[in-house]
């Protein structure tokens, strides 16, 4: 239908287009000027005024404006804003208004005060006609000096004047100052229904809440996102609580509705159109938009499935033009892009399968393609999507009897994995496994060139009679090896390595590693041990696969995963320091007190030095500098000490063997003189007391000794032999 036609071009902006459909529907003599209408409405909404007015004066010149006036009019109005000072055009306008209006009353005194006859502005003449006779009781205006939104309540034509109310008060305005001021407005936008008809807001955000964001949406007057839309009616129209429950309604509601189109995600945008858009209309929009035969494909595809689940039969005339576009797309490219010209012959034997309608050349284009290439495979090679494989594969025994063979083995080294059943199938079938063998021997050899061969190799082929191929367990090993020696590389990693990794995954992941699992329930020991070892450092698969394979390898051979451990004693541990709760609390004072009062202290003494001048001479100033970094040198040790301090009790003594906490009798056994010592923390020693910290050097050497045992211990300044003579708990007999 011309009209759907001129105002998809005009919704478009191809003002080109749209010109060149004019002049063709002018020329074969099927233009009516109804059929403008809408389109022209269109362009001037869309700043297209000038050529808009220019194409109407070519429109009126070439069609009898008699035959339909009132759309005439819409057409001439278009062509005289456009060219104000066109005096030719003006009087046309005249006749037509007078045509269609002449029957009013007051008519002539409307024509006089529009000032039309006189010389006033386009624009505001017709307004001011508009607003006189398209005008009636009810309908609202909004204010574009102070924003508000008034009622018309009367109007008089003849006397040049409206009644309008707001807030329950009546104003009588002339109808040019009204038409100046005041712009027309629906009746459910949303400045409305808040100004003057809240009950009705009330109504409509149950009622039909699709109404009030429209409505919104005409308020402000371009599309408008959820967050805006938020921000409009919480909490003023929703309460916040309400609010997510009453978006996810009027999402639904919104995406059945054929005049708001919904984009985007987080958040979502929402566009009105005053045409209703049909799925046909998204669909040619979405359509049309595209480049390529597979996102073509995909989209028609869309399109008869959705029209399947409604039980809806689809478009002829939208169908008739997609095959129409592509099959002159493939006939315009057939020497320059064949390799996608075949593509689109592709995409019209799927399509017509599901009800496109075809022709017998366009439906034979792709299979003649390759009957006539010189090299098939070099076509095939370069498709990107399987489904193009699929169908290219299909045709090509029927196209090519005598060599297609040939052509299938040239494509097992570059084909998707899915498709290598088929080629494999086939070159078997015709005794071509040797040739079959090669390939994959070539492939083994350079496993990062071969990824889908490889994928298919792990999925497991379906025929594999005269063909070596390695087991799963021989290939998982390849496979790893390859990966480990991957990371010896140097550089960022190539395109071919990073495809290489993505394919891999994909196989390895398959069933949820189901393969990997049988392939480590057949490995042994030490093959094990170097598959942790090749998982642990693996990269390029993720996070979750080689942890995912681990876990595995872990839950069929946990022996791997088994440690001998040691028994470290206390006094061992280099990052621990033990003591006692008495010796925490006095370390910890001894950090306060550095903290609270010597760092305050010293601090105080710095500002007081500075303060007596010349500082390179100022001796008080130096020492005080330095005492601050021997504070912070001391505060620092202090903290790292109280980091790993951890307390012991009583019961935490040994009394077996000298510990922490141990008091201990010592005889020398050369002068058979005896000493007393106890070995607490660091915290707690005090060498005039006999206690010491356990992580002395000569404490050491006593740490887990028995009652007869002895040591050498270094003693005024030479080793003694001391022999342990008794050992008691260090806690308790204080």
């Amino acid at each position: 239908m011309p009209q759907t036609q001129l105002l998809e071009l005009a919704k478009s902006g191809n003002i080109e287009a749209f010109e060149a459909r004019c002049l063709e529907l002018i020329t074969s003599g099927a233009l009516h000027l109804a059929d403008l209408v809408k389109p022209f409405q269109q362009l001037q909404k869309s700043k297209q005024t000038e050529r808009a007015g220019a194409l109407a004066q070519v429109v009126l010149e070439n069609v009898d404006a008699a035959a339909d006036p009132r759309a005439a009019l819409h057409i001439a109005r278009a062509a005289w804003v456009a060219s104000p000072k066109d005096e030719k055009t003006r009087q046309l306008v005249v006749d037509l208004l007078t045509r269609c209006y002449a029957d009013r009353p007051g008519f002539a005194l409307v024509l006089e005060g529009s000032g039309i006859t006189t010389g006033r502005a386009p624009r505001s003449a017709l307004k001011y006609i508009d607003y006189c006779f398209d005008l009636k009781p009810g309908d609202v205006l909004h204010s574009r000096m102070d924003d508000r939104v008034v009622e018309v309540h009367e109007v008089d034509p003849g006397g040049g004047i409206v009644v309008i109310r707001r807030d329950a008060r009546l104003t009588t305005l002339p109808v040019a100052e009204l038409a100046r001021e005041y712009d027309q407005i629906d009746p459910d936008d949303f400045r409305v229904l808040q100004q003057l008809r809240p009950e009705r807001l009330n109504h409509l955000l149950n009622a039909d809440p699709a109404a009030l964001v429209i409505g919104l949406i005409r308020a402000h007057g371009r599309p408008l996102d959820a967050d805006t839309l938020r921000a409009e009616l919480v909490p003023k129209v929703i309460k916040a609580a309400q609010w997510s429950k009453w978006w996810t309604s009027t999402r639904s509601v919104l995406k059945r509705n054929p005049h708001v189109a919904m984009e985007g995600r987080s958040p979502v945008v929402l566009t009105y159109s005053e045409e209703a858009q049909t799925i046909e209309d998204d669909t040619w929009a979405q359509f049309e938009a595209q480049s390529d035969p597979d996102k073509w494909q995909a989209t028609i595809e869309s399109y008869f499935r959705e029209k399947q689940k409604h039980n809806e039969t689809a478009d002829a005339a939208l169908l008739q033009r997609v095959h129409d576009h592509l099959f002159k797309y493939a006939q315009s490219i057939r020497t320059k892009r064949a390799a996608e010209a075949v593509c689109c012959g592709l995409v019209i034997d799927r399509l017509a399968g599901m009800g496109l309608p075809a022709t017998p050349e366009s439906r034979g284009l792709a299979a003649q393609m390759l009957r006539e290439a010189r090299e098939p495979t070099a076509l095939i090679r370069n498709f990107e999507d399987d489904a193009f494989w699929e169908g290219a594969l299909l045709l090509l025994p029927t196209a090519r009897p005598d060599d297609y063979v040939d052509h299938f083995i040239a494509l097992i080294a570059s084909a998707p994995a899915a498709r290598l059943d088929t080629l494999v199938g086939a070159a078997l079938k015709a005794g071509r496994a040797d040739a079959v063998q090669a390939v994959v021997d070539a492939s083994m050899a350079d496993l990062v060139r071969s990824p889908e061969v490889i994928y298919w190799l792990w999925k497991g082929p379906k025929s594999r009679d005269g063909l070596k191929l390695p087991s799963s367990p021989e290939l998982l090993i390849v496979i790893l090896e390859k990966l480990s020696a991957l990371l010896k590389h140097a550089g960022p990693p190539t395109e071919a390595v990073k495809q290489f990794r993505a394919r891999i995954k994909a196989a390895l992941s398959l069933k949820d590693f189901a393969q990997v699992r049988s392939c480590f329930e057949k490995i042994g020991g030490s093959a094990a041990i170097t598959v942790r070892r090749q998982l642990e450092r693996l990269e390029g698969l993720g996070d979750n696969a080689p942890y995912r394979m681990l876990d595995i390898l872990r839950e069929i051979h946990p022996e791997l995963w088994i440690v001998k451990q040691e028994r470290i004693e206390r006094w061992s541990e280099e990052n621990t320091l033990w003591c006692t709760a008495d010796g925490l609390k006095k370390r910890t004072a001894e950090r306060d007190a550095i903290v609270n009062v010597e760092m305050r202290d010293n601090a105080r003494r710095i500002g007081e030095a500075a303060s007596l001048g010349d500082l390179s001479e100022n001796s008080e100033y130096k020492f005080a500098l330095e005492e601050r970094d021997l504070l912070r040198a001391r505060l620092a040790r202090v903290n790292e000490e109280l980091s790993v301090a951890q307390t012991f009790q009583a019961d935490d003594v040994p009394e077996d063997h000298v510990g922490i906490g141990s008091r201990v009798l010592l005889r020398n056994t050369a002068s058979a003189e005896t000493r007393e010592m106890t070995m607490f923390g660091p915290f707690e020693a005090d060498v005039e007391r006999g206690i010491f910290s356990y992580k002395a050097p000569f404490c050491q050497k006593l740490m887990g000794l028995k009652v007869g045992e002895r040591a050498a211990i270094p003693f005024d300044g030479r080793d003694q032999e001391f022999e342990i003579v008794q050992i008691e708990n260090g806690m308790r007999s204080a």
